[in-house]
């Protein structure tokens, strides 16, 4: 089932995304961010992101355990003005497979259909082939490349997606 993030969900949640970049990211960003000390400063940013209520959150929870994370809102884009944009979208290793990526997915274009947002844009690492694949089977378009410096040191890729099925992303 897919609800909003509560704080008691804070760490569960990233933990799931501390796991998701040791799993998947390994061997092309920095390693200093997939280390103990790169993953509690980014428990502690999360959490402070959480807090703000910058982004909407959502977990997926299935018999009371917390196994994903959407994080969705504005894009920070200027290129992109008025889309809205997916930020992180998470699961645990040990629910991959089962469709709840493709569920949030499809819930977070839910969320920019309701706010009247006709373009969808998701970021992520040029070498995570399996997001990219991922998105690109939901109909997402690569359209801009760009080096991500500092902490990143890694090449990201946006995906955009046109709701309404008419014309280039």
């Amino acid at each position: 089932m897919i609800r909003p993030l509560t704080e008691r969900d804070f760490a569960a949640a990233t933990a799931i995304v501390n796991d998701g970049w040791r799993a998947t990211y390994a061997g092309y960003v920095s390693p200093a961010l997939l280390d103990d000390k790169g993953c509690r400063e980014r428990a502690a940013a999360l959490e402070q992101d959480f807090r703000s209520r910058r982004l909407e959150e959502y977990v997926w929870e299935e018999d009371g355990e917390v196994l994903a994370l959407l994080s969705a809102g504005d894009t920070g884009d200027q290129d992109r003005p008025g889309a809205f944009e997916l930020w992180r979208l998470y699961v645990a290793e040990k629910a991959w497979g089962k469709g709840i990526g493709g569920r949030l997915l499809d819930f977070g274009e839910g969320l920019a259909r309701e706010k009247g947002r006709t373009r969808v844009v998701i970021w992520a690492f040029r070498r995570n082939r399996g997001a990219l694949a991922f998105y690109q089977k939901h109909g997402y378009r690569p359209d801009k490349t760009e080096q991500l410096g500092e902490p990143y040191m890694a090449e990201g890729v946006r995906l955009v997606k046109n709701l309404e099925g008419e014309g280039r992303p």
